[in-house]
């Protein structure tokens, strides 16, 4: 442990972490956009402007390590100025769409423009406009609010093993893309939208469905795999509308799978509305039909022979109603019906 000194106070921190960690510990807030504790120090953002006894100009405290004895200041008239310039500088070309945002109400940015932002800019030009890229049905991309907080490719390149994303061009045309234009093929991909912190990646499924203030939260464990991963369901009314990571360092950190992530769509979504019966099996050709000729096909085959046998395959998420209907059929066909249950692996 060492001693450092925070506005003129004096505190006890461990060793070898940075500044702005020693001042989160000690329960002060530095505004910041690039930084995030699972992933690796960027200090791109510039948002974390701390001044340091005997330093010149303001540091960023998320790359600054700690020493004895150091005395950090992080409310000063300097301070405040570097934050104020930093905000109206990534503001230059971010759009003023915060009412069709879907990051609308939980976004970071609007939170640092709150408190750091000014009533006027002094940029005068047009403001640029980047073109969407195409991750794939899970993420939807509006890169023209992107602030360039490499958040995204850190998390793809650190955590995700998949070099999607990366920093294009220089100056003011940098932006960021793809190399090549592909899908992002991970089986995490869709947390590259909590860690987004403007509304430049926002997840498809749930845009435009409601307002963060509409929802409500229950706490709960995702079941689709054996991680056991801790998540917020978030519902409206009575229907489930989105499922976020709910933080546990000791299990899944901030992160879930995109299994866990989108499965509600299950349960309204890309269901099975029409049946379907099989008119050549070798060039796995079908036809629509329905249940009424299902079950009048089923009773004639059953009746016509009775040596003929038919077996169900059901596993434990089919519902009540489905199941009490296979109940009365066996029932009728006690001898030629056979209901067996599907084990699923735990892997």
């Amino acid at each position: 442990m060492i001693k450092i000194k925070i506005n003129s106070l004096e505190f006890l921190v461990k060793n070898e972490i940075s500044v702005l960690e020693a001042c989160k510990y000690v329960g002060i807030t530095i505004p910041r956009f690039c930084y995030h504790e699972t992933l690796s120090v960027a200090g791109n953002c510039r948002m974390c402007l701390v001044e340091i006894e005997k330093t010149p100009k303001p540091v960023s405290s998320c790359t600054l390590p700690v020493a004895n004895n150091m005395q950090i200041f992080v409310d000063t008239p300097l301070v405040k100025k570097a934050r104020e310039n930093i905000v109206e500088t990534l503001l230059l070309n971010h759009p003023l769409d915060c009412p069709i945002c879907d990051q609308g109400g939980e976004c970071d940015l609007q939170d640092q423009v709150k408190i750091w932002g000014n009533d006027y800019s002094r940029f005068f030009f047009n403001k640029r406009g980047v073109e969407d890229k195409n991750c794939g049905p899970l993420i939807k991309t509006i890169m023209t609010r992107c602030i360039h907080c490499t958040r995204c490719v850190r998390f793809g390149s650190e955590i995700a093993g998949v070099d999607y994303l990366g920093t294009l061009n220089r100056g003011t045309s940098t932006e960021i893309g793809s190399y090549i234009s592909k899908m992002f093929n991970s089986e995490i991909s869709g947390n590259v939208i909590d860690l987004c912190p403007v509304g430049a990646l926002t997840s498809k499924p749930y845009a435009f469905k409601a307002r963060p203030w509409e929802l409500r939260v229950n706490e709960s464990i995702d079941l689709n795999d054996s991680l056991g991963s801790n998540i917020y369901v978030n519902f409206k009314e009575t229907e489930i509308m989105r499922i976020l990571p709910k933080n546990n360092f000791e299990i899944n950190e901030n992160i879930i799978s995109d299994k866990a992530r989108f499965s509600y769509d299950s349960i309204k979504n890309q269901r099975l509305q029409t049946l379907f019966k099989s008119i050549d099996k070798i060039k796995s050709k079908y036809e629509s039909s329905n249940w009424n000729l299902t079950l009048e096909k089923l009773d004639l085959l059953l009746s016509e022979d009775k040596q003929y046998q038919i077996s169900f395959i059901v596993n434990e998420e089919l519902d009540l109603e489905s199941l009490s209907l296979l109940t009365i059929i066996k029932n009728k066909y006690s001898n030629q019906i056979k209901i067996k249950l599907l084990k699923q692996s735990s892997k």
